[in-house]
């Protein structure tokens, strides 16, 4: 929707439901000292922080109602999965910042998923672990149903290895180490989170965020794939026989067979592959369609870690392969004797030097209410959060290798020489 006035988007905030009476009665004053250009209020309002440029956008477009999820006001949109969608949030009576999940309206109509979600409800609020994002409440509005989760300031490790590259040894190694704790609390509770993967794993502190001075902590995300050990009951009609669930980038070789009958060793396994795919910024078995990677783990092993690097410690490859071994005995036992082993590992030392977070200062007030994804700054909170704001840079292709150099300077130099000679050949035979 094109804005024609101040005026119009001044009546748009003010019907938005967005502000109460005195406080818009200061932003109304505001905005009239601040000009008649509907596209500088526009950035006046995000720069000050009076809007986020997700509300603005709902707003603009006659969409403000789906800001408001029952005690909650939405902020910005996070992430969506097969679940639902994910916000930052803002619980208006306690004026607390929050990560809301809503679940998708249309599948809880079928007695799997509502089964599956109320499942995610008891497993999320039995879980109480420094490494696993807590869930505080569940409830439902208008046939809306939400999860109100712990708000983290940070980025998953699909997100930072897409940003910085493969990781450092003892960085890698950290991050698993404290994913192997909050998967070992989880085991230890009767849960099996059955989706690990990079972007379950949300890391905050020094590595996404420049000048930060706490040191980098890992959180795991979306329990709504466990499954109670202690309790079978819950899993009948939810994940039939022969059922695949998980991702198949880093999914358990027995978990492909039958999602059902996993346990504890199946997570191992895809922390394993996450641990392999920090180090070499690809997962396991990179190519493929989904069903090609599901059978090459079942039948194949990856590519040794130690011939796509030569700084990875032997101690760390026989980890990884022992975690990615195909029978589920020949892994850890626990997540805790995981933990244990890579403790050493994570002690190596290193220091961290995060890139400097690209401003958006090209951003025009157009694209901050158009409907494609933005980049704009986001002030930290201090509250636990997490957001996704920051701009994606690609993983940087290898360099040609020095082989393939010489050979081309080899053939290029060829032919000028070829070149020289019958230019000479036909200036001897004019004489």
């Amino acid at each position: 929707m094109q804005l024609e006035s101040a005026e119009s988007l001044i009546e748009m905030l003010r019907s938005s439901g967005l502000y109460e009476a005195e406080p818009f009665a200061k932003l109304e004053a505001e905005l009239r000292a601040a000009g008649s250009d509907p596209q500088e209020l526009i950035r006046h309002l995000i720069d000050r922080g009076r809007i986020t440029a997700y509300q603005l956008r709902r707003v603009v477009n006659g969409r403000a109602s789906e800001l408001f999820i029952g005690p909650y006001v939405v902020l910005d949109k996070l992430g969506e999965g097969g679940m639902g969608r994910v916000y930052r949030a803002r619980h208006v009576r306690q004026d607390r910042q929050i990560a809301l999940k809503v679940v998708r309206e249309q599948i809880l109509s079928k007695p799997t998923a509502r089964g599956r979600y109320e499942r995610e409800v008891q497993a999320a609020l039995a879980l109480k672990h420094p490494n696993i994002v807590a869930v505080s409440s569940a409830g439902s509005t208008d046939g809306q149903y939400y999860l109100e989760m712990e708000f983290v300031d940070g980025l998953d490790l699909t997100r930072i290895v897409q940003k910085f590259g493969p990781l450092q040894i003892a960085e890698s190694c950290e991050y698993a180490r404290q994913a192997a704790l909050g998967l070992h609390h989880a085991h230890e509770q009767g849960f099996v989170h059955r989706d690990i993967k990079p972007s379950n794993i949300l890391v905050s502190g020094e590595r996404h965020r420049p000048g930060a001075t706490e040191p980098a902590f890992v959180k795991i995300l979306d329990m709504g794939l466990v499954r109670s050990i202690l309790d079978d009951d819950l899993e009948v009609g939810l994940t039939r026989d022969g059922t695949v669930v998980g991702t198949p980038d880093y999914m358990a070789p027995e978990q492909a067979k039958n999602s059902r009958i996993v346990d504890r060793r199946a997570d191992l396994y895809s922390l394993g592959a996450t641990i392999y795919f920090m180090l070499t910024a690809k997962p396991p078995f990179p190519d493929g369609t989904a069903l090609d990677k599901i059978i090459r783990h079942v039948d194949q092993a990856p590519p040794l870690l130690s011939s796509l690097r030569d700084d990875v410690p032997e101690e760390l490859v026989r980890i990884v392969d022992r975690l990615m071994a195909k029978s589920p005995a020949q892994r850890f036992a626990t997540a805790a004797d995981l933990a244990e082993a890579l403790e050493p590992l994570a002690k190596l030392g290193r220091k961290l030097t995060p890139k400097p977070v690209v401003p958006a200062s090209d951003a025009t007030p157009e694209t901050l209410i158009a409907e494609a994804t933005i980049d704009v700054p986001v002030k930290a909170s201090t509250s636990s959060a997490f957001h996704f704001v920051e701009r994606e840079r690609p993983i940087p292709a290898p360099p040609v290798s020095r082989a393939w150099l010489v050979i081309g300077l080899t053939f290029v130099s060829a032919i000028g020489i070829g070149l020289l000679i019958l230019v000479l050949l036909v200036a001897f035979n004019r004489r």
